[in-house]
């Protein structure tokens, strides 16, 4: 499992204390963590909900689909293979996932 870095790319801001951000990310591991923080995905405290995501780039037979989960500020990425094994080759792989969030 790897760590790795979400890129905002996006919000769109609701009445109170709720956003929808957009955030990427390039995938390294079958499974991978994104941490969120305030000070770089616009003042999150906490996600609500994972409202899609998919991926971007390096799809291929070795890198078919994924899943996505969270606890508190850490989202986990899972990518699988077509056949439902752990995916075994990330060259070029990149996702994309919206988030409902609550913010400071």
């Amino acid at each position: 499992m790897g760590a790795i870095t979400g890129t905002k790319v996006g919000d769109t801001e609701f009445a109170g204390k709720y956003k929808i951000i957009t955030v990427t990310a390039t995938i390294a591991a079958a499974s991978d963590t994104i941490t969120l923080n305030a000070a770089d995905h616009g003042g999150v405290v906490s996600i609500k909900a994972i409202l899609g995501v998919h991926i971007t780039a390096g799809l291929d037979a070795a890198f078919s689909y994924l899943q996505a989960s969270f606890s508190d500020l850490v989202i986990t990425v899972a990518s699988f293979e077509q056949d439902g094994t752990a995916a075994t080759d990330f060259t070029g792989t990149t996702i994309s996932m919206s988030l409902l969030v609550a913010v400071e």
